[in-house]
């Protein structure tokens, strides 16, 4: 890591760089950028999903929020790195911000601090809201295309694995056809005057052309730019190929290359009109909003009708992923059960081991990928939110086993689920403090999927409700409550935190994933998708309702922490589980 920090550095002397910001995303703002592609990970060693880095001439630092303090300590080196670990509700970009102005601010007068950063990084909003917080900064902006760390580097080729392919998606699944999506958009854009809309985040894109992609570690996506105009979705896709099959199941897409796509944009200004095309400042990097101005176009920067529509799911997508959490409850149940059998016979079962087995389960039960890295967390490494597993933490009898995993199955949905369980046979015996802290968070999360909140109430109303059992006993926990699931497993609208300002709505699906995290005792998170209807016993209401139902470890649970309509509530739940995965998978953690 010195010697890559170093060329780094020698690039930026020759460009006059104070500080570089690199960040942990790529040209298609994705969460998961895959390793070898990465940057960020190249330079920095740190593998978690969010992250971003800064570095002078002389120091280093790498910010990481409640998630990662602990990975971002396991994979720095400390003699190159200093890890800043921001307090649930200051973002990386809000401490990176405040490490540039002291940087700035110790300079004498008048001097400026130039920072190089690279506009295909940032989203068009991310990007003001970041120069926002440097008003009055004494800064100079350097833009860097190609940056300065792929310059060091040198050239990557794409990651491909899966079967690298294009799969076409039964639109009898989604509810909705492209054409149906296309006329969606169209309206939309007639309504704003502008001539096409500009999509680059790859989830929308596949939902646009009912696609999706083994291409990529994590997605369901694959690589691609796309122009929605009045009567087509135009789509350049840049790495997977466009078989016959492909185009023939998608007449209507006007499949191309980037160059298509450029000339079709410079065709929208005509007879002395200035083409408008529209982009979305959420999801559209500030250098392709860069680059359609320079093509002599209006970018206007507004909210895609694609976010809203994509987030509220259909009957079809609400059933289709209905039976994608289905499978993924009996993988997770079955795994619980392995774990549990093996570590009794006295087998040697490690972290790494064990997220391998889940993932082998995963693929038996028809899995075409994982949804994001699995996390095996054995003991005190519970205490970690996103711990990475480790190959010298062998599973043993007495102590919480914390499993966070998500798959794809064919329907193109993205799966998520946390259980906490008590590794041991039946002579081994939880303590009363593991039952504790695990029917405090069960307590949290079923205050969580229990919610009835008014239409019109924000995520940060069921983030309150959600840790108001906790907060009574003076808990918390530094991250969100909850996330959008769809395409992605992460995707917004909804979002289920302190701050989330966005509505919850019919259709919408998300995670409620309380837990409690003590550092050198352990973890315990419960996390199940959900999702909310109208409650009919009360108008004008929305009721929370669960749609994973993979057994809880009843022997953690205390009942006399319960109230009778939690009680209830687990009973019911278990039911639930019984009838949907079969009492045979969910017997051994009935509740009494």
């Amino acid at each position: 890591m010195a010697g890559r920090l170093e060329r780094v550095r020698v690039a930026m002397r020759a460009k006059g760089v104070d500080a570089l910001v690199v960040r942990g995303t790529d040209a298609y703002l994705s969460e998961y950028v895959p390793e070898a592609e990465s940057g960020r990970v190249w330079l920095t060693g740190f593998t978690g999903s969010l992250g971003d880095a800064l570095v002078t001439l002389d120091r280093a630092w790498l910010f990481v929020d409640g998630r990662y303090h602990v990975q971002a300590d396991v994979e720095l080196d400390a003699a190159c790195w200093t890890a800043v670990k921001s307090p649930l509700g200051i973002g990386n970009e809000s401490a990176c911000a405040t490490k540039i102005a002291a940087l700035a601010g110790a300079l004498p007068d008048p001097q400026t601090l130039a920072v190089g950063y690279e506009p295909a990084c940032y989203s068009v909003h991310a990007w003001k809201s970041f120069c926002n917080e440097l008003a009055g900064v004494a800064v100079r902006w350097i833009a860097l295309d190609p940056s300065l760390v792929a310059d060091a580097r040198g050239p990557v080729e794409p990651t491909v694995t899966g079967s690298g392919r294009l799969r076409v998606v039964d639109e009898s699944t989604l509810g909705r056809t492209v054409e149906e999506k296309v006329a969606l958009v169209a309206e939309w854009l007639a309504s704003k005057r502008a001539d096409a809309l500009l999509v680059t985040k790859l989830d929308e894109l596949a939902w646009l052309a009912n696609l999706r992609g083994e291409e990529m570690p994590y997605q369901a996506t694959f690589r691609a730019l796309g122009v929605v105009t009045r009567d087509a979705l135009h789509l350049s896709v840049r790495v997977a190929p466009v078989t016959d099959a492909v185009r023939a199941a998608r007449p209507t897409v006007r499949f191309c290359d980037d160059e298509a796509l450029v000339a079709l944009l410079r065709s929208l200004g005509v007879g002395g009109k200035k083409g408008r095309v529209a982009l979305d400042p959420a999801s559209v990097s500030a250098g392709m909003r860069d680059r359609v101005e320079a093509l002599g176009l209006e970018a206007l920067a507004v909210t895609s009708p694609v976010v809203a529509a994509k987030a509220k799911k259909t009957d079809a997508e609400l059933a289709a992923m209905k039976r994608a959490l289905r499978r993924a409850d009996g993988v997770v149940a079955r795994a619980q059960a392995w774990l549990t059998d093996q570590v009794s016979r006295g087998e040697r079962v490690t972290e790494v081991g064990f997220a391998a087995q889940v993932e082998r389960m995963f693929r038996a039960a028809g899995a075409v990928g994982l949804s994001f890295r699995v996390i095996s967390a054995f003991g005190t490494n519970g205490a970690s939110v996103h711990h990475p597993p480790s190959d010298e933490t062998v599973i043993e009898a007495g102590a919480l086993m914390l499993l966070d995993t998500g798959c794809y199955f064919e329907e193109g949905f993205a799966t998520d689920l946390t259980r906490t369980f008590f590794v041991g046979g039946p002579d081994d015996v939880p303590t009363a403090e593991q039952r504790r802290l695990y029917t405090l968070t069960l307590k949290s999360a079923i205050a969580g999927m229990t919610a009835r909140v008014p239409r019109g109430a924000s995520g940060a109303q069921i983030d309150g409700i959600t840790r108001r059992p906790l907060w009574r006993e003076g808990l918390d926990y530094a991250h969100g409550t909850g996330h959008g699931v769809g395409i992605n497993v992460h995707e917004a609208p909804p979002s289920i935190g302190k701050t989330a300002t966005a509505t919850v709505e019919p259709g919408h699906v998300f995670s409620i994933e309380p837990g409690l995290y003590l550092e050198g005792i352990g973890g315990v998170r419960i996390e199940n998708l959900c999702t909310v209807h109208d409650d009919p016993a009360h108008p004008g209401y929305l009721q929370v309702v669960p749609l994973t139902f993979a057994p809880l470890d009843a022997r953690l649970i205390d009942t006399t922490l319960l109230e009778a309509d939690e009680i209830a509530f687990v009973r019911w739940y278990a039911e639930k589980g019984a009838a949907e995965l079969g009492e045979e998978m969910t017997s051994r953690w009935a509740v009494g």
